[in-house]
């Protein structure tokens, strides 16, 4: 199932000193609130370079680089020996993980209906004497900014979801060359429950150019092929609608799912503590399934059959698995996936990987081909549900139930989810596990689902009962198995063609 990484940071804001507002004045609208607090930030700087140092409660440290030229824009975040990046250069956003793989975000389509927020303000006198805007959706899950109407300054913002309350404070004003700014601020994540306190230690206008914000190159090709090798049967166990790759380390083998719905690679903790691999940057996450205890820990060499990779980065996070013959520590995602050409063959239960550069998937009348966006490292698509156009469903090899449907999807498209034969009262609710625990969901027989080329009718999906989040739904193993499954992640692309078992029983 998939993997939530999340990272929230606060930005300061500028502030320039304007007169209070009366308790009696008209009541000002958002827009008129933030055209002020934009005012009040001054003549913007189009071109600078800003460090800060970050220090969050379990004692890890962190400094940011952020380049700005214009439009484009770099953050690097320099840890104690690793390094990660993010940025827009030329209207293109994109990242660079732990391990240097570099993610572009391709856009979605925008033809789904968007999130309604709803927006109101309020008069308050604390943390300060100003106003409260909020920007809410139908749970009350969004942002709050607390106002200062002395300064015109954002003194506070909150963000709201299914995890609780994450808190930004932001300290007193100081100058930095041409521009005021808070120097510290203080944030509260209520996903982790760590604080982290950050602070402005170098701004420096004008030095910043055009290298300085380009799209970086990945750092390093992280699956070792070896020389004159193109591709290679993977070490892969097919049971219990699972796909277990072996993957050796110091020497002994251990088994992995193969999991597209994961965000990277990770590793259960009780394995991580057998392997003795360091822990560091620990905190509580949720996850599909609750809350759990993650960090992160390198590992020096892994092999998969033949193939190999070094210094590699993973999450540690508890998940074991164990079926007839393996035993699951952990799941192989993205940074395996993501410079290879993937054939998954569930019929003579095979998965072969291609190198960079020297695969693309098939082409045909009979093969779907999808393209997906990967700017959350889970690969996502396109589909219509009962006539609603869904453009984050996550193909998920991971997932053991065929279709997911997630409250995003639901708050967004109640009336997508009437049964009107009622034929979903003849299944029963099914609790399905995930990373951290068990799933509730409760079932669906939907009309109709698109997906690319075909069409399926009367399809059994299920509804996850828990709030929140901001992807729509999922394809699962119970649907992928029905097919011979194509990853082209380089190329951003994914297609599936009806194998012997899918021809027997789907309607398109």
């Amino acid at each position: 199932m998939t993997f939530k990484r999340t990272m929230i940071a606060c930005a300061a804001f500028l502030l320039l000193p304007i007169l209070p507002a009366a308790a009696d004045d008209p009541l000002p609208d958002s827009e008129t609130i933030y055209a002020r607090v934009t005012a009040a930030l001054g003549a913007p700087q189009h071109n600078y370079e800003e460090v800060t140092d970050s220090e969050r409660s379990n004692h890890v440290r962190w400094r940011v680089i952020r380049y700005v030229d214009g439009a484009n824009v770099r953050r690097r975040f320099l840890g104690e020996s690793t390094e990660e990046q993010d940025g827009t250069y030329r209207g293109d956003a994109w990242h660079q993980n732990i391990n240097g793989l570099t993610v572009m975000h391709d856009p979605e389509p925008e033809l789904a209906t968007g999130e309604t927020l709803t927006t109101s303000v309020t008069r308050i006198r604390q943390p300060v004497a100003g106003y409260r805007v909020a920007k809410l959706n139908v749970h009350g899950f969004g942002s709050i900014d607390y106002v200062d109407s002395s300064t015109w300054q954002i003194v506070r913002t909150e963000t709201v979801d299914a995890d609780g309350t994450s808190v930004c404070n932001f300290g007193p004003l100081v100058s930095f060359g041409p521009v005021k700014k808070a120097r510290t601020w203080h944030f509260h994540d209520a996903e982790s429950h760590l604080d982290t306190d950050t602070t402005v230690v170098s701004y420096q206008p004008g030095i910043v150019t055009d290298d300085d914000v380009a799209i970086p190159s990945n750092r390093r090709r992280l699956v070792e092929f070896p020389p004159g090798v193109q591709s290679v049967v993977l070490p892969a166990t097919f049971q219990d609608d699972r796909i277990y790759v072996m993957l050796t380390i110091d020497g002994r083998g251990y088994d992995f799912v193969l999991d597209t719905g994961t965000s990277g690679i990770t590793v259960d903790p009780g394995a991580a503590k057998k392997l003795g691999l360091k822990l560091f940057d620990p905190s509580a996450e949720s996850t599909d399934g609750g809350s759990v205890t993650v960090g992160r820990a390198k590992i020096s060499a892994a092999t998969v059959g033949p193939l190999a990779m070094h210094d590699l980065y993973v999450d540690v996070i508890p998940y074991e698995e164990q079926a007839d013959g393996v035993q699951a520590i952990g799941l192989l995602g993205f940074d395996f996936l993501a410079e290879l050409g993937v054939q998954i063959d569930y019929v003579h239960q095979t998965v072969t990987v291609h190198k960079f550069g020297s695969y693309t998937v098939p082409q045909g009348q009979d093969v779907n081909v999808l393209p997906i966006r990967l700017a959350s490292q889970i690969p996502m698509v396109s589909a219509k549900i009962n006539g609603a156009t869904a453009e984050r469903i996550v193909i998920d090899t991971g997932a053991s139930a065929p279709f997911f449907l997630f409250d995003y999807f639901a708050r967004r498209h109640p009336e997508s989810l009437i049964d009107h034969r009622h034929e979903g009262a003849y299944s029963y609710a099914v609790d399905f596990e995930g990373v951290g625990g068990a799933i509730k969901t409760k079932p669906y027989v939907i009309s109709e689902i698109i997906l690319g080329s075909q069409h399926y009718l009367d399809f059994l999906g299920y509804l996850e009962t828990a709030k929140g989040g901001d992807m729509d739904g999922l394809f699962g193993i119970g649907f992928l198995r029905l097919y011979d499954l194509y990853l082209d992640y380089p190329h951003g692309l994914v297609a599936i063609r009806l194998n012997k078992t899918g021809r027997r029983g789907v309607r398109r």
